[in-house]
């Protein structure tokens, strides 16, 4: 199965490096991973960065904001599943195996939604919070919930 995993970027190299890096752990037999970086116009050395990362696919195009750089990125992604992760989140282990292992065991899913486990600057547990997925009435209106 193959993953694009869209990442927007502007001025957070020092998170960056990390969410790359839980990003490229997610390789594994049967999950191609596509790791495209819209990258907004940095000043901190992410351009720099991110010419030597080769798992990655930087994109280094002004935007109109994290939306736009996420849509940006989508609409460049060749995968079969989608997914954006910013550049101060990272997966954990397993993370797209487990959503591999989902899709497979539910084809009649299109979309799935994870927890998110917070931590502070010094990666120390802060909270857990419960993902909010849109109800299937909604979505069976034909609504499709989006933000702006």
């Amino acid at each position: 199965m193959k993953f694009t995993v869209v990442t927007p970027s502007f001025g957070q190299l020092r998170y960056l490096r990390l969410n790359a890096a839980s990003v490229a752990d997610q390789r594994a037999p049967g999950i191609e991973v596509e790791h495209i970086v819209q990258d907004g116009g940095s000043k901190d050395g992410t351009r720099d960065w991110l010419k030597g990362q080769p798992l990655i696919t930087a994109v280094p195009e002004a935007d109109e904001g994290m939306y736009d750089a996420i849509n940006r990125g989508i609409i460049k992604g060749t995968g079969e599943v989608f997914s954006w992760l910013n550049c101060d989140e990272q997966y954990l282990p397993g993370t797209l195996a487990a959503v591999k292992a989902y899709f497979e065991q539910h084809p009649e899913v299109d979309m799935v939604a994870g927890d998110t486990i917070v931590v502070d600057a010094q990666g120390e547990y802060q909270c857990h919070r419960k993902a909010v997925v849109p109800t299937t009435g909604i979505l069976r209106l034909g609504r499709t919930p989006v933000q702006s």
